[in-house]
């Protein structure tokens, strides 16, 4: 959550709007809305509940729609749904004749993006698929039935921070070496104290604060601590090598002093100096400036979502503000 020392620290906290403030907006005639950060859901959600749609229909069909075509069973490419929302109901299919929606695709798009697969959070509530029912009423055409929506009984809005964690400069290369590759871990960790005793040698009692992080491709870089697989299998791993530091300068230098120490690490298995890292671009290291990471989120409580989320009025024409 945001906590005290997490809001100090966060550049920006910005807040995830509801259907409210579109519902607001549609029910005073605006013809273009213009939103901050939102529920993508909220989005198309509100119209139907505006008009009196179930709210599980309504959210159901949001969550499908959301991502465009991503509920087709091959979306060839990016592409629209159309859905018919009715009292209990919603069917949904693709507006390109070359794709279809099976009972499937649509299921398995209800659980994108989710921790938990049968219940999604929502500003305004909690949808719950785990009755859901998928039917297909045509070839191309998907019809769900049976979702339920527990609308929270004090409306929230959920804060995200972004806290700035310094310049970082990156390097990508690559291992081939086996001998490298069966002691990939003792390697990273003999790099590491490598490249802190080179920094202290470069820059002395003044050496900077910096992170240093090594994804190794092949072996855990997606999964982390959860790959189950512990064996690498693979001839090649690829490496990314970041330093993040308070300035791209220092970050520069010291991705150098890293790379170095990298290309040429001896092991124990090794007769004279091997060069054990090829990197893909030269110069070696790529700039990637500002980097940040998410800082967490929270719920504030409110009566009245629009007290957070002001609605304002502009004449398209002129630009001029309607009261």
């Amino acid at each position: 959550g945001l906590d005290y020392e997490a809001i100090q620290a966060s550049e920006r906290i910005v807040g995830m709007m509801g259907a409210d403030p579109f519902v607001y907006a549609l029910d005073q005639k605006a013809d273009i809305i213009i939103a901050g950060r939102s529920s993508d859901c909220a989005i198309y959600a509100a119209l139907p509940i505006m008009r009196g749609i179930d709210p599980a229909v309504a959210w159901h069909a949001a969550k499908i729609l959301e991502c465009g075509a991503a509920a087709a069973e091959t979306r060839s490419s990016p592409d629209c749904l159309f859905a018919e929302l009715e009292k209990t109901a919603f069917e949904v299919e693709p507006l390109s004749e070359e794709m279809i929606c099976t009972p499937q695709s649509v299921a398995a798009h209800s659980l994108y993006e989710n921790a938990n697969p049968f219940e999604l959070i929502e500003p305004d509530g909690v949808l719950n698929i785990a009755e859901s029912q998928y039917q297909a009423v045509s070839s191309r055409r998907v019809r769900v039935t049976n979702s339920s929506f527990r609308p929270k009984t004090v409306k929230n809005a959920k804060l995200e921070g972004a806290v700035f964690l310094g310049y970082q400069s990156v390097i990508i290369g690559g291992i081939r070496d086996p001998m490298i590759i069966d002691q990939i871990d003792d390697w990273a960790g003999r790099l590491k104290k490598r490249l802190k005793s080179r920094v202290h040698d470069v820059y002395g009692k003044d050496s900077p604060a910096y992170h240093f992080n090594i994804a190794i491709y092949g072996k855990d870089a997606v999964m982390g601590d959860l790959e189950p697989i512990k064996k690498i299998t693979s001839h090649e791993i690829g490496l990314v090598l970041e330093i993040t530091s308070d300035t791209q300068e220092i970050s520069n230098t010291i991705i150098s002093l890293a790379r170095h120490q990298a290309l040429h690490l001896p092991i124990p298995e090794w007769s004279g100096l091997i060069t054990g890292v090829a990197c893909r671009h030269s110069p070696p290291f790529l700039e990637r400036g500002k980097v940040y990471k998410f800082s967490g989120d929270s719920l504030m409580e409110t009566a009245n979502p629009l007290d957070f989320f002001p609605c304002r009025f502009l004449n398209i024409i002129d630009g001029t503000e309607i009261n």
